[in-house]
């Protein structure tokens, strides 16, 4: 299931969508695809990766070489995106409408979508890992992406070594277990950054979404009764456009305020 738009977005359009986004608290609490996108071009020779974050209900991993700047710019945009979502639509049901709304949002921070695609998705076996679920999904992403095969197996690399990091980084996971009990949607993201030395940022992004019918407290590192629960799969590739990521900057962190910092942290991979 495709999910394309072709309207033509100003930068008016962005900054009136983006100043009426409601994100105040309140009491509401695979296999790849053959698709191809025109991505821009991203050459092979970069850095080992090395830091990654949590944002939200998601783990985001950066391959070495992101200017502070642009990594802060990519948290700060996925976590107000996600919280746009999840006031709109809290419930798990709502799954399909919280990822377009979540991307819709992206694009009006500053990102061009190359490519969108949300469908159900069967576990195999009697029981999965939400964590490698995501990772796979991220996977036929990066296919997706049609980066050279190096850049690839590197920005696979880098959100594997994210989570695999994050069993033994006990901050970091005790911020992602309290920031998915208190958003209550049922979600978690997996992505991986990269930036060109032409300056070009790009992002694959795998997002598992569930409908849980037995009470599951926590997420990530735990087996999951594949009877229980239903799946579905988005997967996007983005890129970041700078001109408009710079208007748009300076909003996002007023509407953000101090979850800019409580919601995030960052740790070593």
């Amino acid at each position: 299931m495709n999910i394309e738009s072709s309207a033509v977005v100003t930068l008016v359009d962005r900054l009136e969508r983006l100043s009426a986004y409601d994100v105040a608290v309140d009491e509401v609490f695979i296999a790849p695809r053959g698709l191809s996108v025109n991505a821009p071009r991203l050459v092979a020779e970069v850095q080992a990766p090395t830091r990654a974050s949590i944002v939200g209900d998601a783990i985001l991993a950066f391959v070495s070489g992101m200017s502070p700047q642009n990594q802060a710019d990519v948290q700060h945009a996925y976590l107000f995106a996600s919280l746009v979502a999840n006031k709109k639509y809290p419930r798990d049901e709502q799954s399909k409408e919280w990822y377009q709304q979540f991307l819709q949002v992206m694009q009006d921070c500053g990102w061009n979508i190359l490519s969108r695609y949300y469908d159900s998705v069967s576990a195999s076996g009697k029981s999965f890992k939400v964590d490698q679920l995501a990772l796979k999904i991220l996977g036929s992403a990066v296919a997706a992406a049609a980066v050279p095969g190096p850049t690839s197996v590197l920005m696979l690399k880098v959100a594997g070594d994210a989570i695999a990091a994050l069993q033994t980084s006990d901050k970091p996971l005790q911020v992602f277990d309290r920031n998915t009990a208190e958003s209550g949607t049922g979600g978690v993201g997996v992505a991986s950054c990269l930036e060109t030395p032409q300056g070009e940022v790009i992002m694959a992004l795998g997002v598992v979404r569930f409908i849980k019918r037995a009470n599951q407290t926590r997420v990530l590192f735990i087996d999951w009764d594949a009877s229980k629960v239903d799946l579905y799969r988005g997967e996007c590739q983005m890129v970041m456009v700078p001109s408009i990521t710079a208007r748009t900057r300076n909003m996002i962190l007023d509407k953000l305020g101090d979850r800019a910092q409580s919601k995030i942290e960052e740790y070593e991979i």
